[in-house]
């Protein structure tokens, strides 16, 4: 029978040792990055994130601030239909949905419905109107008869609103169409280059009433020239209509 040495006859036993100590070791870290976030994050605090679409800017921000949550807007707005301007439009994550504690709700402001300019639609059918009003989508609205010196039946005279003021998309507009027809009517004479002075007594003279006077800076007419004036001159018009102005500042 041959001899082994003692230290050689434990080696194996030393590898063991060894290699549990390893595996130990190993088995700690796993727990402590992979295992242990799993763990804690079960007990986190969670939350059913609150539904703040359509409510105004700084109330939803309350609402978030008292679920705990945090949240950020976007840069920029968006245009819709539904909900006005300056309420919460979009919201992510969305109303309903389980969240940590402090979880970040990026919000979206409305910028309601977005504006267009009323066309020139003086001089056109009613059918080529109705398709410029349909390509700013923009709603047609009344037809109202009227006359003028110049534009045939069944022309467009003006709009309500007149031409050149924003209104939102889907809004009516109104449209003064020739009906040829002048009896009984008064015809507006041009108050264009008059002073406002002038052209209020000519208004007041013919039975009509003065409505809003606007000035604009102007720097090659003298104050108080009239530049503007609505509805426009030409036009034949029931005693008592309202004439609003523009002149220079």
């Amino acid at each position: 029978m041959k001899f082994i040495p003692e230290f050689l006859d434990r080696r194996p036993m030393l590898y063991a040792v060894v290699f549990w100590v390893f595996a130990l070791i190993l088995a700690a870290i796993a727990i402590n990055w992979l295992a242990m976030p799993v763990i804690a994050g079960r007990f986190a605090n969670t939350m059913i994130v609150p539904n703040v679409v359509d409510l105004p800017a700084e109330e939803a921000e309350k609402v978030l601030k008292k679920a705990g949550l945090n949240y950020k807007w976007a840069k920029e707005g968006r245009y819709s239909f539904e909900i006005a301007a300056n309420n919460v439009m979009i919201q992510i994550p969305e109303a309903g949905r389980t969240v940590k504690e402090n979880r970040t709700i990026f919000l979206t402001i409305s910028k309601g419905r977005q504006e267009v300019i009323v066309p020139d639609l003086r001089g056109a059918s009613q059918r080529q109107a109705e398709i410029s009003l349909q390509r700013l989508e923009l709603v047609l609205g009344a037809k109202i008869e009227g006359a003028h010196a110049e534009i045939p039946r069944g022309v467009v005279i003006r709009t309500e609103p007149e031409v050149g003021k924003k209104v939102r998309i889907g809004s009516k507009v109104d449209l003064v169409i020739s009906s040829g027809n002048s009896e009984g009517k008064i015809l507006l004479p041009n108050l264009k280059e008059m002073s406002l002075d002038k052209a209020i007594e000519t208004i007041k003279s013919l039975g009509f009433k003065v409505g809003e006077v606007t000035t604009v800076p102007h720097d090659n007419k003298l104050p108080n020239t009239v530049l503007d004036l609505n509805p426009k001159s030409g036009e034949y018009l029931e005693e008592g209509t309202t004439i609003h102005l523009t002149v220079a500042e």
